[in-house]
């Protein structure tokens, strides 16, 4: 036994003495332009950020692009110049005009960037929004580490949108506001004025695009979905005397191109990719910008160029699926902060009641 015991050790200590550290011997790779543009027909939406990624061996993080020459081409028209109003920000002083066809043009250092033609679509619009009832499921880790089923009953807010011609691809982001009230306890003397707050959510998932299924001849998309909501909207607050008083929910919709629904898609198949064999490559995500001089050297991003509306509504879900709910299209657009209350019992001018 013991002359086994010295046996083990000895492999032991033999394979541990042999382990090697591999470093690949990779060839310096100079950082890649990446081109992040949102250029739509809202003057406050347009811009356009310029960067350079780091080397392969690198941790810094990518290093602004400054000093560049950006220009919004028309074709058959004019060519707009931006302004750099921040290192490696571009703001363009005009919009473009739905219809029309463009090229962005990057002169960085000694290179030029040219993306492909894109053309501007017209405004979006909504046809309806509605809500069903839904039971959300997800996972959450238990106090002992396993994995247990959570089961989150609410509504689900869903729209229709139409399909034509010059317009069959969306994409939506959303800002979900709950209102709350408290209302202080009595103390000796006149009563405490109630305190009016709110505070936001966002979406942060992949992104919400729509648009015809493949060899459909349908001319709306229907009952897309947007947001899940709970009917409990307690979890959203920081404390259980905070009496929930409905959602102000800010909707922006986004005309875009066919182009745009196929890589946007794309990189929504990346960030759901779970690491399997048949997983996308990240190298297959290519954008339309291409460096006219060196086709070698790769840009990232894309072109985009986006027609903007914004909806926003009003909606008490109420405490359950046999409750009616309250739901109604806001025509003012206040700035709401992203969180915030006042405690002078007076209601913000963005504040919506119930009835």
């Amino acid at each position: 036994m013991r002359k086994e015991l010295l046996y083990m050790t000895f492999l032991f200590a033999l394979f541990v003495s042999c382990e090697e550290y591999y470093y690949p011997n990779l060839e310096p790779v100079s950082g890649m332009l990446v081109v992040e543009s949102h250029i739509t027909n809202d003057p406050n939406q347009n811009y356009l950020i310029l960067s350079v990624t780091s080397g392969f061996y690198s941790s810094s993080p990518d290093k602004i692009a400054s000093g560049a020459t950006v220009n919004l081409i028309e074709v058959g028209g004019q060519t707009t110049k931006a302004t750099e109003s921040n290192p490696g920000y571009f703001t363009f002083p005009k919009t473009p005009v739905a219809g029309k066809r463009y090229q962005l043009r990057v002169f960085y250092l000694k290179d030029t960037y040219e993306s492909e033609f894109v053309v501007m679509p017209p405004l979006p619009s909504i046809d309806s929004l509605y809500t069903k009832d839904k039971v959300e499921k997800s996972f959450r880790t238990d106090a002992y580490g396993n994995p247990a089923q959570v089961e989150t009953p609410g509504r689900e807010i869903y729209i229709d949108a139409p399909i034509t011609p010059q317009l069959k691809y969306y994409r939506f982001n959303w800002r979900a506001i709950i209102q709350w009230v408290y209302y202080p306890p009595a103390t000796m003397g006149p009563p405490s004025p109630p305190i009016f707050g709110w505070k936001s959510t966002y979406d942060k998932g992949i992104f919400n695009i729509a648009g015809p299924k493949e060899f459909s001849v349908s001319d709306k998309v229907r009952t897309h979905p947007i947001i899940s909501l709970p009917y409990n909207e307690i979890q959203y607050l920081d404390s259980a005397a905070q009496i929930p008083s409905g959602w102000i929910l800010i909707m922006d919709q986004y005309g875009i191109t066919k182009a745009s629904f196929d890589f946007h898609e794309k990189l929504n198949q990346q960030f759901v990719a779970e690491g399997s064999l048949f997983d996308p490559v990240l190298t297959q995500v290519y954008g339309n910008i291409h460096c006219k001089n060196d086709p070698s050297k790769i840009a990232l991003g894309f072109f985009d160029l986006n027609s903007y509306r914004q909806y926003r509504y009003f909606l008490d879900l109420g405490a359950g699926d046999e409750t009616t709910v309250v739901q109604r299209r806001l025509n003012h657009f206040y700035i709401i902060p992203n969180d915030g209350y006042f405690d002078n019992g007076i209601r913000p001018a963005f504040w919506e009641n119930k009835y």
